[in-house]
């Protein structure tokens, strides 16, 4: 029996679950970053222009501050408001989620307004406007200041009006900062990768208090197209072709291991058992290489399967020789002496039919007794419940069968054997009786739990060393004349070859003497 180096592989199972886990996932984790990224530019737009929003109020606040506006101009802080801006830190984060938001329509257009500037506003105001127009020639950001009424007093392109009735800025001018995605109203061709020109369909607004003692006296009104996606592929472009190489390489890489670990197993076990079935090879070797757990497995019983067939028929063939050849004799003495019986009374006397008569007898039981070990033989190699037995109830039951001769057991009451009850009765049966018809008169049957083995021992004429060697053949046998099938030790050695045991002739002094290894 060929032995197979157990060594631990992932199950079938495990890698189809990791594989079916990953084509779940990727498509995902895909749409998923899609809209990460959306959320992120918006995030990322919102962020800036509060930053931006903050230093251009702070401007807006200490230009106007040296002009000394009238007392009671803009919209009176909350205690509240006034709190969180007496702390040394008050920043202001990003609130912008495409994912639980909603984009508002585009911005509504400015309402015109005739009336004049108030002193103030109107000093600073073109100061204002060269700020913004410098600043959004790097930041690309649209600017608008605004007056404690909403009216645009200073823009970084040419917008005039009042945006009191645009929420965001009404927000502004009640002391709270509001950011707002919009859809844009000027939809237009997408433009090269490669240009400023942003394709989001969706614009950021914010819009934040300018504030001086505890008054709001005007607002900041800042807005930016967040980066497209598409754009933002084509800026990293270098980085996602490594990236794609790299995902290349490893589902070649996936792909590689899934045909070593299952494609060529498979095909090689294929192979396998196309050559056990055409004969050409009836005991494979291993396959190199089983990959998976449920593989090996597979191999392993294939190759044990193929061992066993070609065991078996091996033994087929070798018993199939040994009865044609233990059945030609009687077969040949019984036509004889039918031959001679068929001539009638007047060719063979009386007592020459008598002879014939028992020859015919005596080959028939020959080969009846020899056909029923052949069928004991078979049932032997057929595996039988490997459960222990006591040996105690064994060997009970087989001193049914020998009744006047003397048997002694020695072994601890709580004995057992890994046989059948059934099995170990025909083990015991056969070495008995071959022991007691070679003249024995006492046997003992001892165990010895050192070595795990039966000893079977008898005081008979025990057996030459010729012959020692050659007790376990098939059709062997020194009692032929007595009607001996040479087949009670064949059946033994099938038996136990069931129970992973072996048996040896010993040598003793005085008769003969078996050992049973388990």
């Amino acid at each position: 029996m060929l032995t197979i180096k157990q060594k631990w592989r992932p199950s079938l199972a495990l890698v189809i679950a990791l594989v079916c886990i990953a084509l779940v996932t990727l498509p995902i984790i895909g749409v998923l970053g899609a809209r990460l990224s959306s959320n992120q530019f918006a995030r990322e737009t919102e962020r800036s222009l509060l930053s931006q929003a903050v230093i251009f109020a702070e401007l807006y606040a200490a230009s106007i501050a040296k002009l000394q506006p009238a007392p009671g101009v803009g919209h009176q802080l909350s205690a509240d408001q006034i709190e969180r801006l007496a702390q040394d830190f008050h920043p202001i984060p990003p609130r912008l989620d495409l994912f639980r938001g909603r984009v508002s329509p585009p911005r509504p257009e400015p309402i015109a307004n005739d009336e004049p500037l108030d002193v103030p506003y109107a000093a600073i105001s073109t100061q204002l406007s060269h700020l913004a127009s410098s600043a959004q020639k790097t930041t690309l950001s649209g600017y608008v200041f605004l007056d404690h009424s909403g009216q645009v007093i200073a823009s970084s392109g040419s917008v005039s009006g009042s945006f009191l009735h645009v929420p965001e800025v009404a927000q502004a001018l009640q002391g709270e900062t509001v950011s707002v995605l919009r859809y844009r109203n000027d939809p237009s061709k997408r433009h090269l990768l490669n240009s400023i020109s942003r394709d989001t369909s969706y614009r950021v607004f914010v819009a934040h208090p300018v504030v001086l003692e505890d008054r709001v006296l005007g607002a900041v009104y800042l807005s930016r197209t967040p980066m497209d996606l598409r754009k933002f592929l084509f800026q990293e472009r270098f980085t996602l072709a490594s990236v794609a190489i790299f995902m290349l390489v490893s589902a070649a890489g996936v792909g590689w291991l899934m045909w070593r670990l299952i494609s060529k197993p498979i095909r090689d076990l294929s192979s396998q058992s196309r050559d056990v079935a055409t004969g050409l090879k009836p005991t494979p070797n291993p396959v190199p290489h089983y990959g998976v757990q449920e593989l090996a497995e597979l191999g392993n019983n294939v190759v044990s399967m193929a061992s066993t067939l070609s065991e078996r028929s091996a033994a087929i063939e070798t018993y199939t020789s040994h009865v044609t050849h233990e059945l030609k004799s009687p077969v040949t003495a019984i036509l004889g002496a039918a031959e001679l019986l068929s001539d009638g009374p007047s060719a063979v006397s009386g007592e020459r039919n008598q002879k014939l008569v028992h020859n015919i007898r005596e080959e028939g039981l020959r080969m009846n007794a020899l056909l029923a070990r052949l069928r004991e033989l078979a049932r032997a190699s057929i595996q039988a419940d490997p459960t222990p037995t006591p040996l105690a109830d064994i060997v009970e039951t087989v001193l049914a069968s020998f009744p006047e001769q003397v048997i002694e057991l020695h072994a601890p009451s709580d004995t057992h054997l890994p046989l059948s009850k059934d099995q170990g009765q025909i083990v015991l049966h056969h070495l008995l009786q071959n022991a007691f018809q070679n003249g024995a008169t006492r046997v003992d049957i001892t165990y010895e739990m050192a070595s795990n083995s039966l000893v079977v021992a008898d005081n008979g004429t025990g057996i030459s060393e010729r012959n020692r060697t050659r007790i376990a053949e098939p059709f062997f046998t020194t009692r032929r004349d007595e009607g001996g099938t040479g087949l009670g030790l064949s059946i033994v050695v099938a038996i136990l070859q069931q129970a992973d045991a072996v048996i040896e002739a010993m040598n003793p002094a005085l008769g003969a003497s078996f050992r049973i290894r388990f």
